[in-house]
């Protein structure tokens, strides 16, 4: 019954929110549940996600994400593999009848669970997953109350050693022997994963006796040598220092939209003066985020369309970018990505008649992600050279590897940047918070909301992201039930994006 009851706790929100309460107060948690649903699993991946942001980890959530749920899957199939030989009448300690019951067990219940999952929460067998917020690290343990078989203990001792070998799966997968039951495959790719992270095998080990095996991993908070991801840090910081101002005429134009007795005439006199400006804000006040019925050819028609508020939003993105396109100018991708997300995020406020925050969250969506661009364009050789030393790689593959090996996450150095213009605060807080969003300031809870869906949305059309990995406070907010119901508000908001 213990299943059905977490499960059940698992619905209620203030059992969640017990929960949460206990990650924000870096309290130790210790859950049990005897069946791995997917309820269990999108709950625990909101644990990681609110765990991860409080220490600023959050650039290694999908990496953590791929280990908790592989290390847990395992100790389920571990708990099955039991629960089906006793019910199945082989002896799992004879020889024989253990290979004729791992053949069974893997037609029958490997790749299909649920047909077995009765007898599972029926039995005496659990899960236990732990967690302690310890002052150097985020300690980890899944364990379950059945001890390794011999030829189980030598098949991982097998695929760990090998695991430690290797640097990708492609090169674990040429040397494995057997399949047996995936022989402890999982476990060589969670290695893999935490080698990924520049972490040793230290940090990593499976103990087991007659009656429990415990699978523990540790992550410190500080990722890398605080020498070597200094040396970044620094060069990081210094860039940002070297990044110009907003050129004069912008910074008097800002502070004239800004003015509570400012004089529409003088604006577009100013704006006059310089016709890169004329021509960003006509291009921006026709575009997809200030929808209008005719094309607008005048600056001053364009001014009066789209309002002071809006004119200081262009003046802002059109600006920062132009800055960053003039000193890293290979990152179209990420700009074209911006674009959409910002869309989107005027769509979604649209839909849930959001007022005040469709004017805020298009350009917050077009500036998300204006730390990616120093972070992939920072000494980039240099940065490989870090990678290959920490890592014994010869090159950087993923975003989150050059997060992982700099030690600062792309929002922070977003956010750093922000602060440099005098940005206003609500979108300093979305550069910083948009893929942590729990961790906003009340006041711009919908902003960073609204610009953290539509990010995920985005994500998951290039396949970055799954749908269960939408924060679950985000769902409440726009009342999003399940994952059926987030991927009809996705259809809706794809469609009404490419009919623009």
């Amino acid at each position: 019954m213990e299943n059905k009851v977490l499960e059940m706790a698992v619905n209620n929100l203030k059992y969640k929110e017990e929960i949460f309460r206990k990650v924000e107060a870096g309290e130790p948690l210790r859950i049990n549940f005897q069946y791995v649903s997917d309820d269990i699993l999108v709950f625990l991946n909101s644990i990681m996600s609110r765990v991860l942001a409080k220490y600023d980890l959050h650039y290694i959530l999908y990496s953590m994400l791929a280990i908790v749920r592989e290390i847990v899957v395992n100790a389920l199939k571990a708990n099955a593999k039991r629960v089906f030989f006793e019910s199945s009448g082989f002896d799992i300690n004879n020889a024989d009848d253990y290979i004729k019951g791992i053949n069974a067990f893997k037609e029958k219940v490997i790749g299909d669970f649920g047909g077995i999952r009765e007898e599972v929460v029926k039995s005496s067998y659990y899960i236990n997953f732990n967690l302690d917020c310890r002052p150097d690290g985020l300690a980890f343990s899944v364990k379950n109350n059945t001890g390794l078989l011999s030829l189980e203990r030598e098949r991982i001792n097998r695929r760990i050693a090998l695991a430690m070998k290797k640097e990708n799966f492609h090169e674990l997968y040429e040397h494995i022997e057997d399949d047996t039951e995936g022989a402890g495959l999982g476990i060589a790719l969670v290695i893999l994963s935490l080698k990924g992270m520049g972490l040793d095998s230290s940090c990593f080990k499976i103990k087991s006796n007659e009656k429990i095996t415990a699978v523990t991993f540790f992550i410190p908070y500080q990722l890398k040598p605080k020498n070597i991801t200094s040396l970044v840090k620094d060069k990081i910081l210094a860039e940002i220092q070297g990044i110009p101002t907003f050129p004069e005429n912008i910074v008097t134009l800002l502070g004239l939209c800004a003015s509570t007795d400012a004089c529409i005439d003088e604006i577009v006199s100013l704006i006059k003066q310089d016709m890169a400006i004329v021509t960003d804000v006509i291009k921006m006040a026709n575009s997809a985020g200030f929808i209008t019925t005719t094309k607008i050819k005048d600056i001053g028609a364009a001014v009066m369309k789209i309002g002071l508020k809006n004119l200081r939003s262009i003046l802002i993105a059109s600006n920062a970018r132009k800055i960053m396109e003039s000193r890293y100018s290979r990152f179209e991708e990420i700009w074209e990505h911006c674009n959409r997300v910002a869309v989107y995020s005027m769509l979604i406020a649209e839909k849930y008649k959001m007022p005040g925050v469709g004017e805020n969250v298009f350009l917050a969506g077009l500036l998300h992600d204006l730390g990616q661009v120093i972070l992939l364009a920072v000494d980039t050789n240099g940065v490989k050279k870090i990678a290959e030393i920490v890592h014994n790689r010869d090159m950087i593959t993923t975003t989150v590897m050059e997060e992982i090996s700099i030690g600062i996450s792309h929002s922070e150095i977003g956010a750093l940047v922000s602060e440099k213009w005098n940005f206003p605060d609500y979108l300093t807080q979305v550069i910083r918070y948009h893929h942590a969003p729990q961790n906003i300031q009340t006041e711009y809870k919908d902003i960073v909301y609204t610009v953290y869906l539509a990010n995920l949305l985005c994500g998951i059309e290039k396949r970055k992201y799954q749908y269960y990995y939408a924060n679950e406070y985000v769902l409440e907010r726009f009342k999003i039930n399940s994952e059926d119901e987030l991927k009809e508000l996705h259809k809706e908001i794809k469609n009404k994006f490419e009919a623009l």
